[in-house]
């Protein structure tokens, strides 16, 4: 049984206990994808969905969807669930802790879990994930990230965000142990419309996380973005 449509029960679940919880998602569609610097849809245009609960309480949960494309696995799904606990602080900026599952409906041999924390204010957050068995692999890893937003105004605004990836075990043969992501661009809201348009990057060591994935290379290139919220 796959673990992920499990997320949107835990999303369910989680709403149900609280009458004040707020429910949101989004429909889009992207013309690549990219997670954390890794393309995983070979630079063709790819649906995704997302859908999230959050309580005045401060638990929240929820669900991501996207098309996969990978080599040698043709077309399938990549799915995030995630559940957690948010609080914000007398200081006026917040912190939070959970957990992930990553899916991969047509690789199940590359799934893999994460626990998280971070810490947020209203124009930066920072967040540090930990894996115990990365993608498929016997590596311990640890992925570091900021992520940023500047209103310009009411409809439009800038973002950006900095990944680090770096092993804390050996690294097996097939598999990159450390990689540098990072993304900067605009988004402009028309009603429940969002337009994104971002420049992605990527900087690693040649290497693949399974003999049958493609190579993890350095790269760079431009990412548009259009999605509608429900």
């Amino acid at each position: 049984m796959r673990r992920w449509p499990l997320a949107i029960a835990l999303a369910c679940c989680v709403a149900g206990s609280d009458a004040r919880a707020q429910a949101s998602g989004s429909l889009s569609l992207v013309s690549d994808y990219y997670y954390r610097g890794v393309g995983y849809s070979k630079g063709d245009p790819v649906p995704q969905f997302n859908l999230s609960f959050d309580t005045r309480s401060g638990w929240y949960a929820g669900a991501f969807a996207s098309m996969l494309k990978m080599s040698g696995s043709g077309r399938g799904v990549y799915a995030i669930g995630y559940a957690g606990y948010a609080r914000r602080m007398e200081s006026g900026g917040s912190w939070e802790a959970g957990a992930t599952n990553h899916s991969f409906t047509t690789m199940s041999n590359l799934n893999y879990r994460e626990v998280y924390v971070g810490l947020g204010s209203d124009r930066v957050s920072g967040r540090v994930s930990y894996s115990p068995a990365y993608m498929g692999t016997t590596m311990r890893t640890m992925y570091s990230e900021v992520n940023g937003g500047l209103a310009l105004s009411d409809d439009v605004g800038l973002f950006a965000r900095i990944g680090y990836l770096r092993a804390l075990s050996a690294v097996p043969r097939y598999t990159s142990g450390t990689r540098l992501d990072g993304r900067i661009g605009m988004s402009m809201s028309v009603d429940a419309w969002k337009l994104q348009a971002a420049w992605d990057a990527l900087r690693a060591k040649q290497g693949v996380y399974a003999p049958s994935s493609e190579g993890i290379r350095s790269r760079s290139g431009l990412v548009l973005s259009v999605s509608r919220a429900f």
